[in-house]
């Protein structure tokens, strides 16, 4: 439809009043215009036969048609429902929308697009950025559920974050909440985590995988109905002792109070609050602006909570509206983390593997650790696959986001000519862990130094032990050796071959990733070919290889006559070599708890545009069954 005259100013004025009080009586209209009842009636007449409007028993309504909609935006009368409405339409059939386009389009001023935009970024409907609006969307809607598993995807990605924050050896307390439970599920092996908990449902799950770590049961009463247990009010001593973190799921959040599950006791919660260092409370973002009965009293602990962690279904807008600036919240995506920090003097971008093995997650943790003690630096976190494409496009993101360095540890080789080229064009400082990017400042460890100290260890024992004789030297790696691995390999054997008499067809490869071979069955076959008395040196180059197939080992060989020296040392590592049949002589480490404050120093000396060198090493130290990193480790340059 369109209009074969334009409404006179008279009857525009009319619509508009009409389109946002509709219905409205006759009467209510002669008065707002101050004409007589046969005037309103004639006037009325014209937008009647266009079929704007409609009139019965003495009241008239505006047709809500979507071809009314565009004439009434093209007459600039949309009333505020209406106007914002046709803007979340308008932004259905664009991926994004200049605000200034808006303006232009429902013939309003840039000032109240502005504000109809606030509005609809606070109900969470849209997102802002450099003068263009588009609608949000959480980074979950396009994940379904997975059949198999009873964890939506929201919540594994909130365990996710939430493992991350956990390092071997410490003692955590996990409540009976969805993500507790996906916690207790996937919590790594050999790593030494005693549990406390309150929760029947975490015991039940602990019990499934035979969890061999402590669990503790906090409380002496049983509520079977709520499957919880509750701290007697007389109970003051607590079995366990300190708590190194505490993850609470709480039910929603409403008006700066976070409240408890329904079935929660809330004594038992605070209690155990009060007797941990660290606090992480974990939320979904579908529970904010609910009310809830149990609220949880945060001021007695505010300085333990370490985070907020809530999925990314709440947008950073509407976070840090609703969101005290005082709370450390962190929005979980499916790739990246977004801390809702103060501004800080220099936005430091960190691209970081989505790789859940511990190396990354120590990485990860201490990074984030070091950031939050400082006064200067703010981190905006994106996570990678590993992949070309997955790089790229985040890369892309944070120099969107005006950072003033990125930090590379997204050990994605494909990705470094870009990532060096990229930021170089756009003058950001970058600095490259473990892999290097061309004109980036390297930071990781010295791997032919690495492989070395291994090489030596083996040779040292093998000269001590079996009188310089190997008759069989195993490589464990994955197949394709990345540069890092490969260098490691050659530089541990080339000290083995110089000092030992070792034959090329004594030196055998079993290497995980390889389509159509199976490791397992490969070295299983290797060891059964091989006799028990010969002399067998095992050198592990990847943490997950070693730990998939050291009980193998231990079954097909006889560990008088075999050792196996690793890298990457770990908690989960140590537990290997507590045990005292252990064939495992010892591991290299790289001390990755201490890469943040490392690199935190690296990157602030670059900002300040203090001259540093291009190649940064991480500290490498050697551990092997009679030493632990309680009990002086060697440290070796």
């Amino acid at each position: 439809m369109c209009l074969m005259n334009p409404l006179t100013q008279r009857e525009t004025d009319l619509l508009k009043i009409i389109t946002k009080h509709s219905p409205i009586t006759v009467r209510e209209l002669t008065s707002q215009f101050a004409l007589s009842r046969e005037t309103i009636r004639k006037e009325l007449i014209t937008l009647e036969n266009l079929q704007l409007i409609e009139r019965q028993n003495g009241k008239v309504s505006y047709i809500a048609t979507a071809e009314n909609g565009k004439l009434i935006q093209s007459y600039g009368i949309l009333s505020k429902p209406q106007r914002r409405e046709r803007i979340l339409k308008l932004l259905e059939h664009e991926k994004e929308v200049r605000i200034s386009t808006l303006s232009q389009k429902l013939r309003v001023s840039m000032i109240t697009i502005r504000n109809d935009i606030s509005a609809l970024e606070m109900e969470g409907l849209v997102i802002r950025k450099h003068g263009a609006v588009r609608l949000f969307e959480s980074s979950f809607d396009t994940y379904p559920k997975d059949k198999k598993s009873p964890f939506t995807s929201k919540i594994k990605i909130l365990g996710q974050h939430t493992i991350l924050h956990i390092n071997p050896g410490e003692t955590i307390f996990l409540d009976g909440g969805e993500v507790a439970q996906y916690v207790a599920k996937n919590l790594p092996p050999f790593s030494n985590i005693p549990i406390v908990t309150n929760s029947l449902k975490i015991l039940e799950l602990l019990k499934e995988r035979n969890y061999a770590y402590p669990v503790h049961i906090c409380g002496t009463h049983a509520d079977l109905s709520s499957g919880l247990f509750r701290i007697g009010r007389d109970q003051t001593i607590l079995p366990f002792g300190k708590i190194q973190k505490a993850f609470i799921c709480c039910f929603s959040y409403s008006n700066n109070r976070f409240y408890l599950h329904e079935q929660e006791d809330s004594g038992t919660i605070e209690l155990l609050c009060s007797v941990s260092e660290k606090i992480y409370i974990i939320l979904e973002s579908r529970f904010m602006d609910v009310h809830g009965n149990r609220p949880l009293e945060i001021r007695k602990f505010r300085d333990k909570i370490q985070e907020v962690l809530i999925d990314d279904g709440v947008g950073t807008f509407r976070a840090s509206i609703q969101f005290s600036p005082q709370i450390p919240l962190v929005l979980c995506g499916n790739n990246y983390t977004y801390k809702n920090v103060k501004k800080q003097q220099y936005r430091i971008g960190f691209l970081v593997n989505k790789d859940r093995n511990y190396f990354v997650q120590a990485v990860h943790n201490s990074l984030l650790e070091s950031a939050a003690t400082s006064n200067s630096v703010s981190l905006i976190i994106r996570e990678c696959e590993g992949d070309y494409n997955s790089t790229i496009t985040n890369l892309n993101i944070l120099l969107e986001e005006g950072v003033d360095l990125i930090i590379d540890y997204s050990l994605c080789m494909e990705s470094l000519m870009y990532v060096g080229d990229r930021c170089l064009s756009r003058k950001v400082k970058l600095i490259s862990v473990d892999y290097l990017a061309p004109g980036a400042i390297y930071f990781g460890a010295d791997n032919a130094l690495a492989g070395k100290i291994a090489g030596n260890k083996a040779v040292s024992f093998i000269e001590n032990n079996w009188n310089s004789r190997v008759d069989h030297l195993v490589v464990l790696g994955k197949y394709g050796h990345e540069p890092i691995t490969r260098l490691r390999i050659s530089s541990a054997l080339e000290h083995i071959e110089h000092r030992l008499n070792v034959k090329k067809n004594a030196i055998h490869s079993i290497d995980w990733g390889k389509s159509d071979v199976n490791p397992t069955q490969q070295l299983i076959h290797l060891m059964k070919s091989i006799p028990k008395d010969d002399k067998m040196l095992i050198m592990a180059f990847n943490l997950r290889q070693l730990l998939a197939s050291y009980k193998l080992i231990l079954e097909h060989r006889d560990i008088k006559n075999t050792i196996i020296v690793g890298q990457n040392y770990t908690k989960q590592i140590e537990e290997l070599l507590k045990q005292g049949e252990s064939p495992l002589l010892g591991c290299v480490h790289y001390n990755p708890e201490n890469y943040g404050s490392q690199i935190l120093d690296l990157a602030l000396r670059m900002l300040q545009n203090i001259e540093v060198d291009a190649r940064n090493y991480t500290e490498l130290t050697w551990i092997d069954k009679s030493k632990t990193r309680e009990n002086n480790p060697e440290i070796l340059d």
